[in-house]
């Protein structure tokens, strides 16, 4: 669980909404998904549990969510 909500978080913070070009935070880890990924397991991995179950359900959410609404919004162009 740890791995997903790791890998979540770090394509919503730099794919999603873009928050590194935002806050200006436009160098390693924060511009880089596979870095940022690999610090966020590592922070999650010494917090408690609820932590981590938070942070999957909450990114797993934020990251799916676009995807779906993209996928709906393409199935319509098509039935139309």
């Amino acid at each position: 669980m740890i791995l997903i909500a790791s890998v979540m978080f770090a394509l919503f913070f730099t794919e999603i909404h873009m928050f590194h070009m935002k806050w200006k935070l436009n160098f390693k880890p924060f511009n880089c998904s596979s870095c940022l990924a690999a610090w966020v397991a590592l922070l999650l991995l010494f917090l408690p549990d609820i932590f981590t179950q938070i942070a999957f359900y909450m990114f797993t959410a934020g990251v799916v969510a676009p995807l779906a609404r993209n996928t709906m919004i393409k199935l319509y162009k098509l039935l139309i």
